[in-house]
């Protein structure tokens, strides 16, 4: 029998409109404000580009972005390991979904798609800390 590995999925829920939370987690000017130290994308579909931590790892991590429905759904795809190349097989997914509230907007994050459960464990602590940065970069 095949060992799955669960997706990491966290909601928040943020007291501002849906255009200021969809900024904050698709353009890049906005995300390395909270996500890293150098996010370089085209804000396209199909789009090809590179998140960078200059303090917490060395190199570049290799994305693609998916799927672009404004204000309500953004998905990338990324490698786990710095220097590595855009590989569609071995990336993982993950999904900005964006919901309008009566008090403003909630975002669920979802990143699926882990062929190691040692990397989805990284991953589950390294977004608690990025997903604590946007909250504080959103206030």
């Amino acid at each position: 029998m095949k060992k799955t590995i669960d997706a990491i999925t966290r909601t928040l829920e943020f007291p501002l409109p849906v255009e200021r939370v969809w900024h904050a987690v698709t353009e890049p000017a906005e995300v390395v404000k909270w996500f890293g130290s150098h996010a370089t994308y085209e804000l396209k579909e199909g789009a090809a580009g590179f998140f960078e931590w200059e303090n917490e790892c060395a190199g570049k991590i290799a994305m693609k972005i998916e799927t672009i429905r404004p204000f309500s759904y953004f998905a990338w795809r990324w490698m786990q390991e710095p220097e590595q190349a855009f590989n569609h097989a071995t990336s993982t997914l993950v999904e900005w979904q964006l919901t309008k509230t009566t008090t403003g907007t909630r975002l669920t994050m979802t990143e699926s798609g882990f062929a190691a459960l040692k990397q989805q464990q990284l991953n589950t602590q390294g977004w608690q800390i990025e997903l604590s940065d946007l909250q504080q970069y959103l206030r």
